[in-house]
C-alpha cells in the first residue's frame, strides 16, 4: 500500500459537495477529514471549498509508516494571497498590456521572459 493524500476543512453547516474522483459526498458540520490517492484530487477538491463555499482548508501526505507530512498551503498563506514575507517568484513588474511587441522580440536575441 503506497502513500495517501489527506483534506482537512471546517464546514459552518451540512452541505453537500461534488467528490473530484465523481460522484457527491455531505460534508459534516465541523471538522472533515477525506482520504484520497492523488495530490491532483485533493487541490482540486480544496478549489471547489474555496471558490463554492468559502472553506479553507489544509492537504497532507500520509505515508505508509503512519508519518505524515503537511503539503498545501506551504508557508500558511494559499499561493493567490500576498504574505508580507513571501518572496514574488517569476514575477514581471508590469500589466499585461506593457508587454513588449513579439515582432519586435523575433529576432532580437532577447528571450521574452527577459524583456
Amino acid at each position: 500500500v503506497g502513500e495517501k493524500y489527506a483534506i482537512t476543512w471546517s464546514s459552518p453547516k451540512e452541505q453537500v459537495f461534488e467528490m473530484p474522483t465523481a460522484g457527491a459526498a455531505v460534508m459534516r458540520q465541523g471538522d472533515n477529514l477525506l482520504y484520497l490517492a492523488r495530490k491532483e484530487q485533493c487541490l482540486a477538491l480544496g478549489t471547489q471549498l474555496k471558490t463554492k463555499f468559502k472553506i479553507d482548508y489544509k492537504v497532507y501526505r500520509v505515508f505508509p509508516n503512519g508519518e505524515i507530512q503537511y503539503l498545501h498551503p506551504a508557508d500558511g498563506v494559499y499561493p493567490e494571497k500576498v504574505n508580507p514575507g513571501r518572496v514574488a517568484v517569476n514575477s514581471v513588474p508590469r500589466n499585461i498590456g506593457k508587454n513588449p511587441d513579439p515582432a519586435k522580440l523575433k529576432f532580437s536575441g532577447v528571450a521574452p521572459y527577459n524583456a
